[in-house]
């Protein structure tokens, strides 16, 4: 009997490299510069003879209408679900003899059997 042959070790090396992390900027220097846009910001403002605070009212103003205009949609489409609701599905059998009758009346004036099917029922209750 042969012993399976098992294959040699091999040795690799592996290279370490460290990785530095990005500059940051100072934090004094990132201040410096917020407190520069800031001071554009209320420098805006008063040019345009407006507070600062309204300038932020505004977006607020804006946030609001928005959200009602969300919830006055949600109210149209509640609104529209609950009038599906009222609908329901009948099932109307007809015998094998007049089902041909009805798809070429149906067909003659361009509609599908279920179509025709309500267009006559919705006739005969509009008669009494």
């Amino acid at each position: 009997m042969t012993s399976p042959k098992v294959p040699k070790a091999v040795e690799t090396t592996v290279e370490v490299v460290s990785i530095t992390p990005p500059v940051v900027e100072a934090p004094a220097k990132i201040a410096k510069v917020t407190k520069a846009v800031k001071a554009a910001k209320v420098t805006k403002a008063a040019k345009a003879g407006t507070p600062a605070g309204a300038e932020a009212e505004k977006p607020a103003k804006v946030k609001e209408k928005k959200e009602k205009e969300k919830e006055k949609e949600k109210e149209r489409k509640k609104a529209k679900k609950k009038a599906k609701k009222s609908k329901e599905a009948v099932i109307i059998r007809f015998d094998d003899e007049q089902l041909p009758q009805i798809d070429a009346r149906a067909e003659a004036i361009g509609l599908s059997r279920a179509a025709w099917v309500r267009m006559v029922v919705a006739q005969a209750l509009a008669k009494g």
